[in-house]
């Protein structure tokens, strides 16, 4: 009976799925790519505010985009966006195709401290 009881433990415990790890702490909210995309475009001016990233143009106000964990990097060393190969700073213009999910990001995102409270604009992975 304990040789039945142990070996059901080990096969429930191995079916459960772990948690995506969490980041280092970073001014980057990504998510983990599903299979759909949206099709309106965010443009303007990426900024890093009190450790997030965001985009605005002129007095608008800021939108936090989320991007494809797979697709999206933040480098540290040189305070940069790594989007789809290229490199994006603090100042520089963008152009971002996806859609509006309110301020909550989407299951399993990971959404920077900073960044909470704001609207999120999840990036198409496509």
């Amino acid at each position: 009976m304990a040789v039945v009881v142990a070996s059901l433990t080990l096969v429930v415990a191995s079916c459960s799925a772990a948690p995506d790890p969490q980041p280092e702490p970073e001014p980057l909210a990504v998510y983990s790519r599903t299979g759909y995309g949206m099709d309106a475009l965010l443009e303007g001016t990426l900024r890093v505010v009190d450790g997030c990233v965001v985009v605005g143009s002129g007095e608008s106000p800021t939108t936090i985009p989320m991007f494809p964990s797979d697709d999206a990097a933040w480098d540290a060393e040189t305070d940069e966006l790594i989007w789809k190969g290229e490199r994006y700073g603090d100042g520089d213009p963008i152009s971002l195709g996806g859609g509006s999910v309110g301020t909550e990001g989407i299951e399993g995102s990971y959404l920077p401290e900073a960044c909470k409270g704001d609207e999120i604009f999840l990036v198409s992975p496509f």
